[in-house]
Parts: C-alpha cells; structure tokens; sequence
C-alpha cells in the first residue's frame, strides 16, 4: 500500500465516531428512541455517550441483562437502532472541525482508511453522504449485522487488505477499543481527546501518544516515527 519511498508509514487507521465525525447526537438520540421503543428507559447522557465506540450488538446484550429482559431482545434492540440512524445519521452527524485539513496532511505521509465498528454498509453510506469520501478511500467495517467482531479483528482485516506491516501502521482513535486493537496488533497508536473517551482511559489502554487538538495530530502521528515506536 506504500505509494513512494517518501511516505512514513504503510498505512494510517482511524476510526470514524469521535475521531472523524462528531456523531453525539445522532447516536444517543438513535439509542434512546430504541430503548424507549420496547419499555426501557433511557440511559443518563453520560451512560449514553460511553456506548459510542463498542460495538452496538454488545452494547444492547449488556442492557438486555441488566434489565433482566429476554437475551433476544438485543436483536430487536439492534434492529430498532439501525432502522432509525440509516434515515438520521447525516442529518445529526458532523465532520470534525480540522479533520478535513489534517487529513489531507495525513495522506501526505500515507494512504489512510478507516476501521470502525459500525456495520460496513452503514459506515459506507455515512462517509458519503457526509463529505468525507474525498478524504477516506477505505473504510474497513463489520459485515455481519448479527456477530460482534471486535475492533481488534477489524484491524487486523485492514492491515491484510492493504498488506500494511504492522509496525510501519498508526491506529487512531478516541476509545480503549482503537487503542487495545492497536497494540494488539502490534501498530503505534494515538488517542484523541475530542470523542467519547478521556484521557484516563486512553492511558490506561496504553495509547503511545494522546492529542487534545486536532491540529496537533498529524504532528503526533509524525512524532512516532522519529521515537520508533512501532518498530519491530
């Protein structure tokens, strides 16, 4: 995937909610609506603003039991979700301030792509009716609306896609799960304070930087390589 000698890395990953768009609203509106809709009450804001990252089906298994509801509730519960965001998502959604500019700086360095956990068609249809297929080629995305496939998986799909060696690859994100799947995957990894996660959690996972701004990224996606972190 490397395109000219002058690039530093294989490939850059980031996710899509919290690191690209600023998909708040559109997801904690989405979740509330789908609780509400078989009689459960909706989460406090900041309950719900921490499902933003995980995967969706895992989300709705762990309510499902603690309202001691029937486990096949979570598939309704994921049904209901996605019935309401394919029609809201573009509408309750917005791209980052800086994230356009930065990423065009990124792919100065090398080719970029995404690795979310929303499902893949959603994801797709959400990069293009949002703006940012311009900027993002690749999005690499669950598939299976019924399994849980951890980012971990996800990742390491990408990194076989684009035959990106895993040193020589960034994984950028604003939860543990961008972080964890990273290092799982042997890649530098680089945690962003403007999403759902904070800076406690991103340390904790072990992100080998942390960025506050999002114009100090494409400073800090270069700073791994100078400190050869990700090296083998």
């Amino acid at each position: 995937m490397r395109a000219h000698d002058a690039m530093f890395h294989d490939a850059i990953f980031l996710d899509l909610d919290g690191c690209l768009v600023d998909s708040t609203r559109a997801i904690t509106n989405t979740f509330d609506h789908a609780l509400a809709s078989v009689g459960i009450a909706p989460r406090a804001p900041a309950v719900t603003r921490s499902f933003i990252g995980p995967p969706l089906r895992a989300t709705f298994d762990r309510i499902v039991v603690e309202e001691g509801r029937d486990p096949v509730l979570a598939v309704e519960l994921v049904a209901r979700y996605r019935e309401r965001y394919r029609t809201m998502s573009a509408i309750e959604t917005e791209i980052i301030e800086g994230i356009p500019e930065v990423l065009a700086l990124l792919r100065e360095d090398a080719p970029i792509a995404i690795v979310t956990s929303k499902l893949g068609v959603v994801a797709e249809r959400l990069v293009d009716e949002i703006g940012l297929r311009a900027h993002v080629a690749r999005i690499f995305a669950p598939e299976d609306e019924h399994a849980i496939e951890p980012k971990e998986v996800t990742l390491r799909r990408a990194l076989a896609a684009t035959r990106a060696r895993p040193h020589a690859a960034v994984m950028i994100g604003d939860r543990e799960h961008d972080v964890l799947a990273g290092r799982a995957c042997g890649t530098a990894t680089v945690g962003v304070l403007w999403g759902a996660g904070d800076r406690a959690e991103l340390e904790a996972a072990g992100a080998h930087a942390i960025v506050s701004e999002v114009q100090a990224l494409h400073g800090a996606v270069r700073a791994l390589v100078e400190s050869s972190i990700g090296s083998p």
